[in-house]
């Protein structure tokens, strides 16, 4: 057996703010968890929402699956188990009621799962951190709600090249105008884009998303481009009211068509793979350095992510758009 696995923070200056945690229980589990960025700044434990869901469910996680009786081959109990860790939290923080009301108070984290139960390879996906078996079957869920608020920051951005002349200041107001939304980023923005630039912004970014993604309802569309992730995110988080309804693990019911599980006979799986988000794109090969070369790749032809890797964030000289994980696992 050969295991491999790298984790890196996005910020250069601050590794020890990583959100991504991974597990690793040889010849039994492996999983990579994302923790969701903190939306009000409130640290829990001396920790930022989003490690500290991380930290919380790679504790339960690995505390759960090295029990003799595990529930290797139950996806539905390990989510169960995962959110009532959450919800323990949440009321010992004295805020259970608080959170249900509020999504921004939420602790939240994906999770990329795979266990070996007898002859099986049995894979849980909550979220949009990845699983790649044999170097070829991909399985990520990624959310055409993350595509509207990416195209928003991406029709933004020749405005702000113009605006702003420094690459990170430039790069932080990107991220404010996907964060609040354009009617409410003139509020943050201190002038920087007038009304009458957010106005067209917003126009083009609703035309644009029609047009790419004609399945989504343009209130949907309208709604997220107006209000931005911390504004409008949040009411399609775990719900399945919407198409654009997507599953987290953060401490309440996650519907079950909402998450993912995969079974593969263990006999034909050489390989298994796992990573967040801060990939952009799966490594050309298996093991570290396959990744990081591909990752590297990326950084050079896209770094602001406003081109062929659109994203809601972009990287600097200061550091990536988002922390990034890998485990890979050579089987035999």
């Amino acid at each position: 057996m050969q295991i491999e696995a790298f984790s890196l923070g996005k910020l250069l200056a601050d590794p020890g703010a990583n959100e991504d945690r991974f597990v690793v229980l040889p010849g039994r589990a492996y999983a990579v968890i994302d923790g969701v960025t903190d939306r009000l700044g409130t640290r829990y434990d001396g920790m930022l929402s989003g490690r500290y869901a991380a930290t919380i469910v790679k504790g339960a996680l690995e505390h759960l699956l090295s029990a003799p009786d595990a529930p290797l081959d139950d996806p539905e109990a390990v989510v169960a188990i995962m959110t009532e860790a959450l919800a323990a939290a949440y009321r010992r923080h004295d805020m259970l009621d608080a959170a249900a009301k509020d999504w921004n108070r939420r602790f939240a984290c994906t999770l990329s799962l795979a266990a070996v139960s007898g002859d099986r390879l049995i894979v849980l996906l909550v979220g949009d951190s990845g699983v790649r078996i044999n170097g070829s079957k991909l399985l990520q869920d990624e959310k055409d709600l993350d595509k509207i608020t990416a195209t928003l920051r991406v029709t933004a951005w020749p405005l702000l090249c113009e605006a702003v002349a420094d690459p990170a200041e430039r790069e932080k107001t990107s991220r404010l105008l996907t964060w609040n939304g354009t009617r409410n980023a003139a509020k943050v923005l201190n002038g920087l884009l007038s009304d009458e630039q957010l106005v067209g912004i917003e126009t083009a970014a609703i035309a644009a998303n029609k047009a790419a993604l004609p399945h989504v309802p343009e209130a949907d569309i309208t709604y997220l481009v107006q209000g931005g992730i911390v504004h409008a995110q949040g009411k399609y988080l775990n719900n399945t009211e919407s198409g654009l309804g997507y599953g987290c693990l953060d401490g309440f019911e996650i519907p079950r068509s909402l998450y993912q599980t995969h079974e593969f006979p263990l006999a034909e799986v050489e390989t298994v793979e796992l990573f967040t988000d801060g990939y952009f794109t799966p490594g050309e090969g298996f093991g570290v350095a396959a990744w990081e070369s591909t990752f590297a790749r990326v950084e050079r032809e896209d770094p602001s992510k406003t081109g062929t890797y659109p994203s809601v964030k972009g990287s600097t000289a200061e550091g990536f758009a988002d922390d990034r994980t890998y485990l890979g696992v050579r089987l035999g």
